[in-house]
């Protein structure tokens, strides 16, 4: 049975996917089959590894060897059972994880702390507001040194600002000419202007 690492699931732990394959000869039965897709970003402990993988084979157990497709139901708590009994130092196998995720961004409000995590930089700060309070929210970067407030947004630098002002009209100067070569004309003309001021 295929095991595969996913690095886009970002809630679920684990999924088990089954199939089955039709046979074209009516004499043959359909053959069943299962593969296990775990997730990279919660799954970052061995107890986490452990316990989804015998959640998720359960669920496979349950469609190879018995041909249900029930979820959580009465078949997958049979062999939930089975693994308990056989394994009694295991920990219970619940339906769903509880598990902390941790994510490299985190959103905090400034009213009233509530916060969540994101594993990208996908909230414009400026533009959403708290759900609860209508708080601001303030964006902390996890890091290896530790978590991090974001500071108030930088001034442009002066190329950004000369880009802005000029990319229009280089642009239409130059008709057909890919984005990468305006902007490299723009960094000439600006080195052009520095050495004018300087």
């Amino acid at each position: 049975m295929p095991l595969e690492w996913n690095g886009r699931m970002r809630t679920t732990s684990g999924f088990c996917y089954n199939k089955r394959t039709r046979s074209l000869d009516p004499t043959k039965p359909d053959v069943r089959s299962a593969r296990i897709a775990l997730s990279k970003k919660i799954l970052d402990t061995p107890d986490r590894l452990r316990d989804t993988l015998i959640h998720e084979l359960c669920h496979a157990a349950s469609w190879l060897i018995d041909g249900m497709r029930d979820g959580h139901g009465p078949n997958w708590k049979k062999w939930t059972l089975y693994a308990m009994q056989r394994f009694p130092e295991l920990p219970p196998i619940k339906r769903c994880h509880d598990y902390k995720i941790d994510t490299k961004y985190v959103y905090r409000c400034s009213q009233c702390d509530y916060e969540f995590g994101r594993h990208s930089k996908s909230l414009n700060v400026e533009r959403k507001v708290c759900g609860y309070c209508h708080g601001k929210f303030i964006l902390i970067t996890n890091t290896r040194q530790g978590p991090t407030e974001q500071t108030t947004k930088r001034p442009p630098t002066q190329f950004a600002m000369f880009v802005k002002e000029n990319y229009a009209r280089v642009k239409q100067d130059n008709v057909g000419v890919k984005h990468g070569d305006v902007m490299k004309l723009l960094s000439q003309k600006f080195a052009q202007t520095k050495l004018k001021d300087g």
